[in-house]
């Protein structure tokens, strides 16, 4: 007879940054299904156990995280498959403002390299 001591594996999570500004996904505009521009990819959430994989969008005044399965499509914006209810409509000069605020940060991070 085996017997199996079946523990808890601890969440283990990482985000992750791109060095460009927008980049493949950083910095880009995301949209939801109705065109309504919500925010900016701010980082990419990746976590295991259990495992999910997620964009954090910069909105606003708002953070907040969208399963990959919610993305649509990718080219010069994020387009979703669905509505975000919390999140305000951004305009463009917001887009700006947030892409610079994600740099900042991102240089902060850094060191200031």
């Amino acid at each position: 007879m085996t017997t199996t001591n079946k523990e808890a594996m601890p969440s283990v999570e990482a985000e992750l940054y791109e060095l460009s500004m927008p980049g493949r996904l950083l910095g880009k505009e995301v949209l939801d299904n109705r065109a309504k521009r919500i925010g900016i990819v701010r980082s990419i959430r990746i976590a295991l156990n259990p495992t999910r994989s997620e964009l954090i969008v910069k909105g606003a005044e708002v953070e907040f995280p969208v399963d990959f399965s919610k993305v649509e499509a990718v080219g010069t914006v994020i387009q979703l498959n669905s509505v975000v209810k919390d999140a305000e409509e951004i305009e463009v000069h917001d887009v700006i403002r947030l892409q610079k605020e994600v740099l900042d940060d991102i240089k902060s991070y850094l060191g200031g390299r």
